[in-house]
């Protein structure tokens, strides 16, 4: 399986701040069956600027590499970007770089306050005006914040993926909404959102078991098949997919 949302590069944001601490997150990933990992460091755009964040993110990800290589461990690390919303994202090419390898689909991270229906246009626009599908990054924090647990209907139109936190899951008051949501499809990938090896470390595989004794296996070949859709780079694929 793959796991969408990770900040295991080092020293790049506020995930891993070493190499070694890299390592450590990635060996538990590994250990955890997970054999991929999309790298999401945060882009801000009133404090970055894409080029300077490309040329962090590929200096990170050489490091990285090499101490896979130094270490026999076998694991594919695919560039991304955890994107925070900007006013006009919709209208600024320079950030398309931060699409997920060579998908079409660009992890967008909505502003932690109420989505205006400009919010809403600018994520259609940023399909519509460039070919880009965001994919929302965790969808669970702001049904939480917000209090609001039909957020997943006001996107149902919208050509807009959606990401959710294995904490999702584990949280007692929500899981029950997880899996609702899963079975409506209105979850399309999960992601550990590791951060670090203490309070943030990767638990893909609490994730998997309980969605596994919840609601059986298929539904993890379902989390699967759309990583496989994503991956395949398919447009009309991957449209099929949206809510």
């Amino acid at each position: 399986m793959i796991d969408f949302h990770t900040h295991i590069l080092p020293a790049v944001d506020d995930g891993s701040q070493s190499a070694e601490e890299s390592l450590k997150m990635v060996t538990s990933l590994k250990s955890q069956g997970i054999d991929t990992a999309v790298v999401t460091p945060h882009f801000y755009a009133d404090e970055d600027n894409p080029r300077r964040f490309g040329k962090r993110r590929t200096e990170a990800m050489h490091k990285l590499n090499d101490m896979l290589k130094g270490s026999s461990t076998e694991f594919n690390i695919v560039p991304g970007a955890e994107v925070a919303y900007f006013e006009g994202i919709s209208d600024c090419e320079e950030i398309l770089d931060m699409k997920i390898g060579d998908t079409p689909v660009m992890l967008i991270e909505m502003p932690f306050s109420s989505w205006s229906e400009r919010m809403l246009n600018e994520l259609d626009g940023i399909y519509y005006k460039n070919g880009t599908i965001p994919l929302l990054a965790h969808l669970d924090r702001y049904i939480r914040m917000f209090n609001n647990k039909k957020l997943a209907d006001k996107l149902s139109g919208l050509p807009v993926l959606v990401q959710v936190n294995t904490s999702f899951f584990l949280d007692k008051k929500f899981s029950k909404l997880a899996f609702s949501m899963l079975t409506k499809g209105q979850i399309h990938v999960i992601g550990s959102d590791c951060h670090n090896m203490d309070s943030r470390k990767p638990n893909m595989d609490e994730a998997m078991q309980v969605i596994e004794k919840n609601l059986g296996h298929n539904y993890i070949h379902e989390l699967e098949h759309n990583e496989r859709v994503i991956f395949s780079s398919e447009r009309e694929r991957i449209e099929r997919l949206f809510i």
